[in-house]
């Protein structure tokens, strides 16, 4: 399960103890609105999923079959204390593995079956798409942001848009 938040800046900051991770924010920032996602760490795999991730990696925002919500990480913070005071006592656990990304690109975009090749139709949780489906999406579009533009933009090529039959 995962959390997400909008969040001004200077209130985010007065929140943190950790200086390193206020200037990370200032720089990140510069327009005053921060984005942040916070995840269970003992839930499933989270934490070796999040611990993996890395700034400019694509998080994908997904419900009920279909992708709502793309952005990129900017900064990672492993922040039980930050989590509690953002998303109080949601769940037994703090959303305390934070991943603070730029401002998402938001639609919602059904998983087709054409798309089996990029993307699974069914998520739960917090997950990482697997090697091949990274490597599909490259190789038919040159780059994740590609295929985010064109997916949440509604651009996809014909041959997506409809069904063949």
């Amino acid at each position: 399960m995962s959390k997400g938040a909008v969040c001004d800046k200077d209130t985010l900051s007065s929140l943190i103890h950790d200086e390193m991770l206020c200037g990370d924010l200032q720089r990140s920032y510069p327009d005053g609105t921060c984005y942040l996602w916070g995840i269970e760490e003992t839930k499933g795999d989270n934490l070796a999923i999040w611990s993996d991730m890395a700034a400019g990696d694509l998080v994908l925002g997904y419900r009920d079959r279909s992708i709502v919500s793309a952005s990129y990480v900017l900064i990672k913070a492993n922040n039980p204390q930050l989590a509690m005071k953002l998303w109080s006592r949601d769940s037994e656990e703090p959303f305390g593995l934070i991943c603070f990304t730029d401002k998402p690109h938001v639609g919602e975009v059904p998983i087709i079956p054409q798309m089996s090749r990029y993307l699974d139709p069914e998520y739960n949780g917090f997950v990482m798409l697997p090697p091949e489906k990274v490597r599909n999406i490259s190789s038919d579009y040159g780059s994740l942001e590609m295929f985010v533009q064109l997916c949440l933009g509604y651009d996809f090529p014909f041959s997506l848009r409809h069904t063949q039959d």
